[in-house]
């Protein structure tokens, strides 16, 4: 009889997880409180990368992350949404701006990243001037900066159109999506947790349960009397009015981070920016807080002058405590297991795979030996 499997979250890692355990034969039912990828999976900067991430062995994950999207793209012949078109970043020592979340360290000067990077077999390249211009036309390198880094292996994913490939996959596959029904319990029986129940009232049964709740994880699971400690932070995203251009990589600078989001539009953030937000900021305040942005995306990307900011979004990231993921089953409480992490883009559709490996067949891989519920979970 197959496994019946009760997924909750229809974020990224939510539905690879559902696509993954459905292709193993399993039975499954996903259960997500608003639309698919609604959440902070539509909300993120979407950056594909394995950069200022150690120790080691979170950095392996990301890179593992990078590469199960190329794997993806061989398996189902097409990734529409897959876009490895490289990362351009700098430092300029006047301006003590953040290129990246102080997750997990804080303050590493770029030189120190890049021999650590170096020695991990990262694909780098440094630049001069004269090679930022013939690689990247569009862009105007800052006064008094000589030497820049590319990642060429990075890149960007637009995360609603993996989700809704993944979805509809695992619904020809005959396993259910059930959307704007949020969980508001859990069914148990002996000390096991048998199925959830959710707000319109339906009992979903299943022989286990997998919260991906991403920031809402620590809520969810506090409903069964399990403490997973979540520290999230707050990002804010500008996206512009059409521009013609033809830059398509990253730009990673000290006062913007940009990026494409298709149809000639750029997003626009700054984890300086990040930082100054507040959860009583009114959507006018959002607005001038991104307003700068604008301004500096146009002093290095040109094309940028005469745009316009179209939309401004506020994410929540899904951040555990300590920084790194947690997956795994949830020990003293058999039949339910978590996946949390920060950076879901770059590792969901991966950590979909290893935890239904994990969840079906009892496969354990090593990249997740140091991400187990264990080190955070209180009971």
């Amino acid at each position: 009889m197959a496994a019946r499997i009760i997924v909750v979250g229809g974020g990224v890692i939510g539905t690879s997880l559902t696509w993954r355990l459905a292709q193993r034969g399993a039975q499954v039912t996903l259960v997500e409180a608003h639309g698919l990828a609604s959440g902070t999976s539509s909300t993120s900067f979407a950056w594909l990368n394995a950069n200022g991430k150690p120790p080691l062995a979170y950095h392996r994950l990301n890179w593992a992350g990078i590469m199960e999207h190329i794997h993806l793209r061989e398996e189902l012949g097409e990734a529409p949404w897959l876009h490895l078109t490289g990362n351009l970043t700098w430092e300029q020592p006047a301006i003590q701006g953040a290129t990246e979340p102080n997750i997990p360290i804080q303050g590493e000067r770029l030189s120190d990243r890049l021999h650590r990077l170096a020695e991990w077999n990262y694909p780098l390249e440094v630049l001069d001037r004269r090679e930022v211009a013939h690689r990247f036309p569009a862009i105007t390198p800052p006064a008094g900066v000589e030497s820049f880094v590319t990642f060429p292996a990075e890149g960007w994913a637009e995360v609603s159109v993996l989700t809704g490939h993944l979805a509809s996959r695992t619904v020809a596959l005959g396993s259910e999506i059930i959307t704007h029904d949020s969980v508001t319990g859990f069914l148990q029986s002996s000390g096991r947790i048998t199925g959830v129940q959710t707000i319109s009232g339906r009992q979903l049964e299943g022989d286990k349960v997998i919260v991906c709740g991403g920031r809402w994880s620590q809520e969810l699971l506090a409903l069964t009397g399990i403490t997973l400690p979540m520290a999230p932070t707050l990002g804010l995203l500008a996206y512009t009015s059409p521009i013609a251009t033809g830059h398509q990589s990253l730009v990673h600078s000290p006062l913007v981070n940009l990026r494409p989001d298709g149809g000639g539009r750029f997003v626009l953030a700054n984890y300086d920016v990040d930082n100054a937000l507040t959860w009583d900021d009114t959507p006018e305040t959002r607005r001038e807080r991104a307003e700068p942005l604008l301004t500096a995306a146009a002093d290095i990307l040109p094309a940028v002058r005469g745009a316009r900011i179209e939309a401004v979004r506020l994410g929540i990231r899904s951040i555990p405590a300590d920084g790194f993921p947690v997956v795994g089953p949830i020990p003293g409480m058999d039949g339910l297991h978590v996946v949390a992490t920060h950076s879901g883009v770059t590792m969901g559709p991966l950590l979909g795979r290893l935890a239904a490996a994990e969840i079906l067949a009892g496969q354990q891989h090593d990249l997740l030996t140091d991400f187990r519920p264990t080190r955070l979970i209180v009971a």
